[in-house]
C-alpha cells in the first residue's frame, strides 16, 4: 500500500505541477529532432563529385563558457554550468546545453532555478531575528545529532533506572511502556549529549557592571538577557538585582547553551545551509497560510483518477481523504511559487 501511495502521489505532483519535467523534456526533444525547413541559399556543397556525394557539413553549435553568466534574476547571477546541470536533471540527460534552448524555454528554466534565491531574499527580509535563530538552531542541532550515536541499549538502561527510581519513591504516576517513549528518550539523551559537549570547558564569569551581567567564554551577557531568563523560570518573582551571586552564576549557566549555539551557527553552518533552511521555513509558513478550496482538491483528485484509468493501472487508488493533505500542500506550494515569481526581474544574457 505504501508503494501505491508513493506512486500515486508522484502522479499527483506531475499532474498538477505547472511546469512538469515530462512537458519540458518532450518539448525540448521535439525541438532537437525537428528538421529545418526554412528556405535559403542553394547549398552546392553536397553536389556529386565523381559519382560520390559529399557529406553535408555539420553546422557549428554556438555555446558559451561554463563560467559565463546566462541570466540575472533580482541581482542573483546564474552561470552556464549551473544552468546546464539543472537542465540535464530536468530532461533526464536528454538536453545538457542551456544555449540550445529557445528563448521561452530558457526563461522558463531560469524561473525554476531562481525560486530558491527569491524565497531566500523574502525570508531574509520578513523573518524576525528570533525566527531565524530558532530555525538555524534546529538545523544545527540536527547536524550535530548525526555525530552522536545513542544506542537502544543505552536508552533501555536509562529507562530501567527511571522505573526503579519511581518504585523507590512510591510514585503513583505510572511509567509508560518502553516502546512508547523510546524515541523521545533517545532524542532527549542526544540533546543532552550535544549540550554536554558544548558546555565542556566553558568559562562563565559574573561581572554585574555597566549593564553587563557576565560573560560566557568571549560573549558578554546583558543584564536584560539575564532578567528575561529569570522571569521565565521564576514567573516574574526574581530579578538579577535580587538574587545572590551563586544564583547569578546559575542563571548564566542556564543561558550558556543558547549563547554557545548562536556562536556555533556562525562557524558550523555554511551560507548555503543557512539560506536553504530559512527559505524552506519561509515557504512552509506561506504554504500553511495559503487557502486551497475543496473544489481545487477534488479537481486534482479527479485528474489522478483519470490518469489511473487511462494507464489501466491495476493498483487501487487511495481514497480522496487519504490524499487530501498531500494535494493541499502541493497546490499551496504552486500558489506560493506563482505569487513569488511575480516579483522576479529576469534578464537573459
Amino acid at each position: 500500500m505504501k508503494n501505491n501511495f508513493i506512486v500515486l502521489c508522484t502522479i499527483a505532483g506531475l499532474l498538477i505541477s505547472s511546469a512538469s519535467a515530462d512537458g519540458l523534456k518532450n518539448s525540448l526533444t521535439n525541438m532537437m529532432n525537428k528538421k529545418d525547413t526554412t528556405p535559403g541559399m542553394v547549398d552546392l556543397s553536397t553536389l556529386s563529385v565523381n559519382g560520390k556525394p559529399r557529406p553535408a557539413p555539420k553546422a557549428p553549435v554556438k555555446t558559451r563558457s561554463s563560467k559565463a553568466v546566462v541570466a540575472i534574476v533580482n541581482g542573483h547571477r546564474i552561470i552556464k554550468k549551473d544552468a546546464d546541470t539543472y537542465l540535464a536533471k530536468r530532461t533526464n540527460g536528454q538536453v545538457k546545453n542551456f544555449d540550445l534552448l529557445p528563448k521561452k524555454q530558457r526563461i522558463r528554466l531560469v524561473k525554476e532555478m531562481s525560486v530558491a534565491d527569491i524565497a531566500s531574499d523574502k525570508a531574509r527580509k520578513e523573518l524576525t531575528p528570533q525566527e531565524k535563530t530558532a530555525v538555524l538552531t534546529r538545523v544545527w542541532m540536527q547536524k550535530e545529532a548525526k555525530k552522536i550515536n545513542i544506542t537502544d541499549a543505552q536508552v533501555k538502561e536509562t529507562y530501567d533506572m527511571m522505573t526503579k527510581r519511581a518504585a523507590e519513591n512510591n510514585s503513583t504516576k505510572p511509567v509508560p511502556e518502553f516502546s512508547a517513549i523510546k524515541n523521545n528518550m533517545k532524542m532527549q539523551m542526544t540533546e543532552k549529549a550535544i549540550i554536554g559537549k558544548l558546555m565542556n570547558d566553558v568559562k562563565i564569569s559574573v561581572i554585574n557592571a555597566n549593564m553587563i551581567a557576565g560573560s560566557i567564554n568571549d560573549t558578554y551577557i546583558s543584564i536584560e538577557d539575564a532578567n528575561n531568563a529569570l522571569n521565565s523560570v521564576s514567573k516574574g518573582k526574581a530579578t538579577w538585582e535580587t538574587v545572590s551571586d551563586r544564583d547569578r552564576k546559575q542563571v548564566l549557566q542556564m543561558i550558556a547553551p543558547s549563547k554557545l549555539i548562536e556562536a556555533s551557527l556562525k562557524t558550523d553552518l555554511s551560507k548555503i545551509e543557512k539560506e536553504t533552511a530559512l527559505s524552506n521555513f519561509w515557504m512552509q509558513n506561506k504554504m500553511m497560510k495559503t487557502d486551497v478550496s475543496d473544489k481545487a482538491l477534488k479537481n486534482a483528485y479527479a485528474k489522478i483518477e483519470k490518469a489511473s484509468k487511462r494507464a489501466k493501472s491495476k493498483k487501487k487508488l487511495p481514497p480522496f481523504e487519504q490524499l487530501k493533505q498531500t494535494l493541499r500542500m502541493q497546490i499551496a506550494k504552486e500558489k506560493v511559487v506563482a505569487d513569488l515569481m511575480k516579483s522576479a526581474r529576469i534578464k537573459l544574457k
